[in-house]
């Protein structure tokens, strides 16, 4: 079970959610590795489509929840030689 401090709750967000997801991962402290965020369900494509690669953040996984989606990102380094994560592909 996830512990519910350890997760963002930003269910009621319709408008700005991106950004605002992102302005709290960069704002993360350092030795945060994983950043969770409760997000409204039905916009799982979205997301997936606005953090693609080139950010310090990976979404890892999407859990549906009972009434909510469960966005889990991890802390990932960015390589000098391909910032954009190209390679992975």
């Amino acid at each position: 079970m996830i512990d519910d401090t350890d997760t963002i709750d930003v269910q009621h967000v319709t408008c700005g959610l991106v950004p605002l997801m992102q302005t709290h991962l960069e704002g993360s402290e350092p030795e945060v590795e994983t950043v969770r965020f409760k997000v409204r369900q039905g916009i799982q494509t979205e997301l997936w489509n606005s953090f693609g690669t080139g950010s310090r953040w990976r979404l890892t996984e999407v859990k549906e929840e009972l009434f909510y989606d469960l966005y889990s990102f991890i802390r990932v380094e960015q390589s000098e030689l391909d910032p954009l994560g190209l390679m992975d592909f």
